[in-house]
């Protein structure tokens, strides 16, 4: 099954404000584009493979029955699946999850 990917508008936000900090506070331009293109093709590989990603109960309680997480470095990348759309979340600090 193929799904079609969608991010929320807090999962828009969060890579945004991902990307100007590496590129301005931690004053790394080539750094923070690689990084956000790894990440967007982490993501797309949600489309083929999103169905196979399970859940835990942590992730459930905190970001609704069901949620599911990947993650990519140090982020948590939340997602919920409703037939063939995977729906990001949020994009977050793993550390933020437990």
């Amino acid at each position: 099954m193929s799904f079609h990917i969608y991010f929320s508008p807090e999962a828009d936000n969060d890579m945004a404000v991902l990307e100007r900090y590496i590129r301005d506070e931690l004053k790394s331009p080539y750094t923070a584009s690689q990084y956000m293109t790894d990440l967007e093709d982490v993501i797309q590989t949600l489309s083929i493979n999103a169905g196979i990603i399970s859940s835990n109960k942590y992730v459930r309680a905190k970001f609704g029955d069901d949620a599911r997480r990947i993650i990519f470095k140090k982020m948590d990348i939340i997602f919920t699946i409703e037939d063939d759309i995977v729906y990001i979340k949020r994009i977050i600090p793993g550390s933020l999850v437990y």
